[in-house]
This record gives structure tokens, C-alpha cells and sequence, in this order.
């Protein structure tokens, strides 16, 4: 029997290719590109050495091997992208043997996989080199290892949601996508039986877990000394910052949903989203998923509805083009055809974004009845939905969102949905013009 793979070493021996990667690209936001397909056996997500240079492993990445694009050539993903210094003689030095006919040609795809024993002394001697890249590798190897695995353990449903509260917050503050793209790539599950937040599982960030001040810890619903029930990071684009909070009230596998409140500063906009999740009766196709509202859901529809009966929305030209919105209510819900919690995956949960108004509306019109008379929302019977995408262009440009309402009674908002067993991301982006102040954005709202 073969011995099993364990990684890849893969000289990028084009120049003019090498040159493109490694000066025109960031190589940092993961790349793709056409490799010859010969003994490239890559199905899933594999660490792998990159040499740039001849001679010397530049970089690791995680590579996957995608569709055939010409003849002799496939398409590979690179992604997690970490820079090192490893010469390949320093290697050989110190395991005794050769690893050349290990290293794959990118141009004619002569070589082979490292098998687990030469791949086992490869990190030996690279641990000898230099240690932080050999920590890299190992990083690398968790979350290949976490790819192949389904997650399941308790709160994966309310991190799933969390992480896509996360992920459509940062679509919104970096139009590129990249942001998340990063970000969301390089959440690795922690370790235990449970899950907490999903800000738990993110490199790269500043957690500021240990920097809250205990007087805004206490502030929130439910916390005490000894459960930590507030989770924050910043992320930065330039000189611009995003904020961002996990609130719960009680351990995320004891709560019923997840909301986001995006506060764009820019336009002194909030806009709330409450996360739902859709059946798929035998796993139908995500179009054929349904959402059946349920006495809690009405009591949540109906708290938002009289919020904005007791403050309402208005605007004349005299207050100026920042406060004109499309829609200035505020509340959407996201209804989720699938929640999932993948490691390594970039995408946003499939599913619709609908305003309260238009929710009321379908609610009430004939074709959400279902065949046994209960009320159901589809893809099929709303006729249309804001996707991902649409609703981070406009949520991001200022089109939907409040206008002229008081922190006050958004932290009003936020306890009422904690004492509904809720949890709850707070997302706020400031200008370059304003400095992120995490334990400000705490207090301001007054919880």
C-alpha cells in the first residue's frame, strides 16, 4: 500500500508566472491558477511548500485542486498564504536524503506528494530552521484536518448565524470582499466540545476580550464575574475601523437566534437583522426551502412593529441627502435555505433578506397559505428577496438603515432581544476621520 500524502512542495518554474505571483499580486488574499495536472492528485484542501525562488520554500498555503481549464491543465486555489525562508539544501542537510523528487513542476508537473515520513522529517528540520514557520505548518494542518470534518457540536447553528453577521458586516465596511474572504478563511474552530462565538475562532484580528473594562462588561443582561458574555475585534481597511461585538446573554447553544445591528456612522443608520432558519424537507434544494412562522416569531415581528409605530420614520429635504434612505425602517430578516459551519469557507449562509414591511405583507396575502392552511414564506411565494450582495451594496451606501434614532432605544432594542434568549453581533463602522474606541461604543449605547 502507497504511503498517504501529507503535503506538497510546488516550484512556481515559469518566470514570467513567478514574477506576476510575486509582485503583482497580494499574495496574502490567496490566489488561483492553471498548473499542470500531471500527478496532481490534490481533491482537497493540502499544505503546501511554495518556491518562488529556486532553492528555497517562500511560502505555505493550503491548495486545492479545482476544474480542468486546457488540456494538461487545472485550475488550483491557493489560499492562508504565509511567507517563510526554508532552502532547500538546509532541508537536506538535516534529513540525510533528497526531497527534489518530491517537488512538483507547476510548469511540467514532473515530481510527486510528499509522502507522511519524508513530510514528517520535512517539518523536523524546518522546526530546526526556524520555528515560526514551522508553526505555520502546523496551523496549516489543523485546518485542513477541520475542512474534512462535519462540525457538530452544540451552538453550531448560532455560531453558523454569527459568523455570517460577521461576514456581511465586513462585505459592508470592504466592498472588495476581501476582508471577509480573509477573515471568514481563517476561522479554525477552537478546541472543546462546544462553541462559544465565532470571534473565538478568528487569527489576525484584535480580540479585546481581555481589555474590556469590567464596568461595560456588566453593563450587558446577564453578566456576571464569571461568564464572559461580551466578545469584541476591530478590523481595519486603511484608516478606517469596524467594531465588532458578541453579545450573548446566555451560552449560544441555549439561544434561540441570532441578530446583527449594523450602526453605520457615516450616515447615523441602524439596521437590524434577525437571523431564521428554513426547512428542507429531505434535503430539497435550497429553492424548495421553507420558513413557517411560529407564535415566537410573531411576538418578534410584532416588538419591531411597535417600535416603529411609538418612532416614526420621516424625512423632508431639510434634513439633508445623508438622511434620505430607500427605506428608513430599519428591520430585516434573513431567512436562511442552509446553515453550515464550514472552516475554510469564504461564502455568506444562501438564503433572502426581507424587510419587516414586506414579511407583514406576504404574511397576510393568500399564497402563503400552505397546503394544511399554515402560513409559510418561500422562495417561490415572495417572488422576490434582496441577496447578499444587494444588501450589502445598500446597506453600505447608506440607502436603508434608521435616521434619528437615539442609542437609547436601540439599547432598549438590545436587551429586549436578550431577555428573548437571542444573541446578538453589534457592528459599527467609523470614517478615517474617527478612532475606533471599542469601550465607547459599549458605554455610548448605554446597556
Amino acid at each position: 500500500m502507497p504511503e498517504r500524502v501529507a503535503g506538497y512542495l510546488i516550484r512556481f518554474d515559469e518566470d514570467r508566472r513567478a514574477a506576476f505571483l510575486r509582485e503583482v499580486r497580494d499574495l496574502s488574499d490567496g490566489f488561483s491558477d492553471a498548473l499542470s495536472s500531471d500527478d496532481w492528485s490534490i481533491r482537497q484542501w493540502e499544505v503546501c511548500g511554495l518556491l518562488f525562488e529556486p532553492g528555497v520554500i517562500t511560502h505555505w498555503a493550503l491548495a486545492r485542486k479545482g476544474h480542468r481549464v486546457a488540456t494538461g491543465k487545472v485550475r488550483v486555489e491557493f489560499t492562508e498564504i504565509t511567507p517563510t525562508t526554508i532552502p532547500v539544501d538546509q532541508v537536506e542537510q538535516r534529513i540525510g536524503h533528497s526531497i527534489q523528487r518530491n517537488i512538483i513542476s507547476a510548469r511540467s508537473g514532473m515530481g510527486g506528494a510528499v509522502p507522511l515520513g519524508a513530510w514528517t522529517s520535512l517539518k523536523q528540520a524546518v522546526g530546526h530552521i526556524a520555528p515560526e514557520s514551522l508553526a505555520a505548518v502546523e496551523r496549516l494542518e489543523r485546518l485542513r484536518d477541520q475542512s474534512r470534518e462535519i462540525i457538530n457540536r452544540p451552538g453550531v447553528e448560532i455560531v453558523a448565524q454569527q459568523r455570517d453577521a460577521v461576514g456581511l458586516a465586513l462585505d459592508v465596511f470592504d466592498q472588495t470582499g476581501q476582508l471577509r474572504k480573509r477573515t471568514l478563511q481563517g476561522w479554525v474552530a477552537p478546541p472543546g466540545d462546544g462553541l462559544s462565538s465565532f470571534l473565538d475562532g478568528l487569527t489576525g484580528v484584535r480580540t479585546i476580550e481581555d481589555q474590556l473594562i469590567a464596568r461595560d462588561a456588566a453593563a450587558f443582561p446577564g453578566a456576571d464575574a464569571t461568564r464572559q458574555t461580551v466578545l469584541g475585534a476591530v478590523f481595519s481597511v486603511g484608516a478606517r475601523k469596524l467594531e465588532v461585538f458578541n453579545v450573548n446573554r446566555s451560552d449560544v447553544e441555549h439561544a434561540l437566534g441570532v441578530d446583527l445591528l449594523y450602526f453605520h456612522e457615516e450616515f447615523d443608520a441602524w439596521t437590524l437583522i434577525q437571523y431564521k432558519s428554513m426547512d428542507r424537507p429531505g434535503g430539497a434544494p435550497d429553492r424548495s426551502a421553507v420558513f413557517r412562522p411560529d407564535a415566537n416569531f410573531d411576538r418578534e415581528l410584532a416588538r419591531m412593529s411597535a417600535f416603529r409605530s411609538a418612532t416614526v420614520d420621516s424625512w423632508c429635504a431639510s434634513d439633508g441627502r445623508a438622511a434620505y434612505r430607500l427605506s428608513g425602517d430599519g428591520f430585516f430578516f434573513k431567512l436562511c435555505s442552509r446553515v453550515q459551519l464550514e472552516v475554510l469557507s469564504e461564502s455568506l449562509l444562501p438564503g433572502m433578506y426581507l424587510p419587516r414591511e414586506f414579511v407583514e405583507a406576504a404574511l397576510v396575502d393568500p399564497a402563503a397559505l400552505g397546503p394544511r392552511g399554515g402560513r409559510i414564506i418561500t422562495f417561490e411565494n415572495t417572488g422576490r428577496h434582496l441577496s447578499n450582495t444587494l444588501f450589502a451594496d445598500l446597506l453600505r451606501d447608506g440607502w436603508i438603515g434608521t435616521r434619528g434614532i437615539a442609542s437609547a432605544q436601540i439599547a432598549e432594542t438590545v436587551r429586549s432581544l436578550l431577555s428573548g434568549g437571542r444573541a446578538v453581533v453589534i457592528a459599527r463602522s467609523r470614517p478615517a476621520s474617527v478612532a475606533a474606541d471599542l469601550s465607547a461604543t459599549l458605554t455610548g449605547l448605554e446597556l
